[in-house]
């Protein structure tokens, strides 16, 4: 199975976060490309940074990579590029598919990293989560004009402490397709599931892949 990686970073305190973001879409997406190869590398630029997060980078990577955020190779990890970064989350995750659908180079897409309750244990949540909320979610997706992809991720060997155990991303034509559907659809308990559900929104601009 491919593996899936997706890195929110923020700029540190002092640090332009277009500087930041300038380095990463050039000298940094590079190596990425050079010394991992991914099938396909993503940067998001946050419309609205929260929390210290102005972007998310979402890499494929072939079967046998499961352990490259801890053994990235010497050229990537002496980047500077890391010196820049304030807010920092990174995890390897379990893709499911829910939507397949096209997406456009200048569409919109919200990225929503959440974290199960402490007292939930992770059998109960991602059942739910892709048994119950995920077609709750695409079935309205379905109905809503703009409404493009739902892709859920799951970080099944997460420690309790992680500050988030998932990411759904959700791809539209613009910001007000993603308010019609987010708007239209009814709670189903996965919120009461949940401790923290953290929505980045903004543009994603692919680096290496298919549309690059």
């Amino acid at each position: 199975m491919a593996t899936k990686i997706i890195i929110a970073n923020g700029a540190k305190h002092g640090v332009n976060p277009t500087v930041l973001l300038e380095r990463w879409h050039t000298e940094h997406a590079a190596l990425v490309g050079e010394h991992l190869a991914p099938s396909r590398y993503a940067i998001t630029t946050v419309d609205k940074p929260k929390r210290g997060y102005h972007g998310i980078a979402i890499a494929h990577l072939s079967d046998g990579q499961q352990d490259v955020l801890a053994n990235l190779p010497q050229a990537i990890r002496a980047d500077p590029f890391y010196d820049m970064i304030g807010a920092r989350t990174a995890m390897t995750l379990s893709e499911h598919v829910i939507v397949d659908g096209e997406t456009t180079a200048a569409g919109f897409k919200i990225a929503a990293f959440v974290c199960r309750r402490a007292d939930v244990q992770p059998e109960e949540f991602f059942e739910h989560w892709l048994q119950i909320h995920a077609p709750n979610v695409a079935g309205y997706l379905g109905r809503t004009e703009g409404a493009l992809r739902y892709v859920v991720n799951h970080f099944v060997d997460a420690p309790q402490d992680a500050p988030f155990h998932g990411v759904a991303e959700l791809w539209y034509t613009d910001e007000a397709a993603s308010k019609a559907h987010l708007g239209a659809v009814p709670s189903d308990g996965f919120e009461e599931l949940s401790s923290d559900i953290l929505f980045l929104k903004g543009r994603e601009r692919i680096m290496i892949g298919a549309g690059a």
